[in-house]
């Protein structure tokens, strides 16, 4: 079992306040990945379930409501300490009086994470047992509480009732036609409800949509929600200052869109194996900016030259860095200030996106399918998952031996730790 399920079997909701709540009152069991969340501590009967009894429709509600931002918004650093934020995404803020798991749902890379756990309702007579997390495909996610959501509004014209929120919310989200459903999602990245727009804030996601094109999923999920159309013009001049900095790359066959199925960190990872091969570089340490530049066919002086820090990127607190094309049709890029280890990892993530696309691209702090991607293509560029496993004798590491590595490799000691883990290495012991 895969994805995220509900089932559910009706109960008799008489007595309860309102048509919608009797009508859909229910036992209700949610499972991730076959893992039921909803597994409760019955104080008062002294039992433990796999399911709980709610009304159906405040949930149904719920995820209507939060639709869009479900689906196509990430998370930052930012938003993580916005409690608008938390409302959007977790299940547990909105209980309307009810015991419900805490569960938290976020875009994630082209999938859906989900996290859950007790969050302390100790006014209920139920206690939630379970904690965890996955992620799960986007597509296995929507159809899930598509099903659900579709469930909850037969049941309500089951009993004649007709024109409630829910069923307006999801009916216009339902026949959304595709220039909504790309503004809903511009909006939603943004952080703004869709359905509940001023005219100003309308004409700003038309606007960022025309100013920033392709670049539009990428972007909205770390320019200021406050002031977007600020951060835009900020980033359209860092494309724009960037196009000196060109470096004439290797010839390289394009690899990644044979893996779009496949998890995003996964085609960083081939994608960096076949890059390594195609360069001749094995499983050598690229540990040094002099290496690197010997590994791209340039002179240190040139690489430099071409990652020298731009300025316009300091007023766009998340973004890292952007690749496009210049005069003479060669890569050209716009990194922001690092030390030389984190520097040579910021240009490796240009290359991920260079060899991946032909286009216009950004290197973010975001949690999008692409950052993912070229992420993994940093890291494993730069320290192969393969040349580590043959330094690894034990299946635990200490922070001494991670040093060790990561002073090898020339990267951070929290690439190497994530190397290790990712690819099931071996596991780091916190002290």
């Amino acid at each position: 079992m895969t994805g995220l399920t509900f089932t559910t079997d009706w109960q008799d909701g008489e007595g309860l306040r309102g048509a919608e709540l009797a009508a859909t009152f229910a036992s209700l069991r949610i499972d991730v990945q076959g893992q039921p969340l909803t597994q409760v501590l019955d104080r008062r009967a002294r039992t433990v379930r796999d399911h709980i009894f709610v009304p159906l429709y405040p949930i149904a509600e719920w995820l209507a409501s939060n639709w869009w931002f479900l689906v196509h918004e990430h998370e930052n650093r930012v938003k993580r300490e916005d409690s608008a934020f938390r409302r959007r995404h977790s299940l547990g803020t909105s209980t309307d009086g009810y015991a419900l798991p805490n569960l938290t749902i976020v875009a994630s890379g082209g999938r859906t994470s989900l996290t859950w756990g007790d969050h302390g309702q100790g006014w209920t007579a139920v206690r939630f047992l379970d904690r965890g997390s996955a992620t799960v495909e986007r597509d296995q996610f929507m159809q899930g509480c598509t099903e659900f959501i579709d469930r909850v509004i037969r049941r309500l014209l089951s009993h004649d009732i007709s024109s409630t929120f829910l069923q307006e919310e999801w009916d216009a989200i339902q026949n959304a036609d595709e220039d909504e459903h790309a503004f809903c999602e511009m909006s939603a990245g943004l952080g703004w409800d869709p359905y509940d727009l001023d005219d100003s804030m309308r004409t700003q996601v038309v606007d960022l949509a025309e100013r920033l094109g392709e670049l539009g999923t990428e972007a909205v999920a770390v320019i200021d929600s406050v002031e977007p159309s600020k951060d835009c013009s900020a980033l359209l001049a860092a494309f724009e200052a960037a196009k000196p900095n060109e470096l004439r790359l290797p010839r390289f066959k394009q690899r990644g869109m044979e893996f779009r199925e496949r998890p995003p960190w996964d085609v960083g990872y081939e994608l960096a194996r076949s890059a390594r091969s195609e360069f001749g570089l094995d499983g050598k340490p690229i540990a040094s900016t002099e290496s690197l530049a010997q590994a791209l066919g340039q002179d240190s002086r040139t690489l430099k030259r071409a990652t020298k820090p731009l300025e316009q990127l300091s007023p766009l607190e998340l973004v890292d860095g952007v690749v496009t094309r210049g005069a003479s049709g060669n890569v050209a890029l716009g990194l922001r200030e690092r030390g030389d280890a984190g520097m040579r990892f910021l240009l490796c993530r240009a290359l991920g996106e260079v060899f991946y696309s032909q286009g216009d691209a950004l290197l973010t702090k975001g949690a999008t399918a692409r950052q993912r991607l070229n992420r993994a293509f940093a890291a494993e560029f730069l320290a192969p998952s393969a040349s580590l496993a043959k330094r690894i004798v034990h299946p635990t590491v200490d922070g001494e031996q991670v040093d060790d590595l990561a002073e090898e490799f020339g990267v951070s000691t929290r690439v190497i730790q994530h190397q290790l883990e990712n690819h099931q290495i071996a596991e780091f012991a916190h002290n």
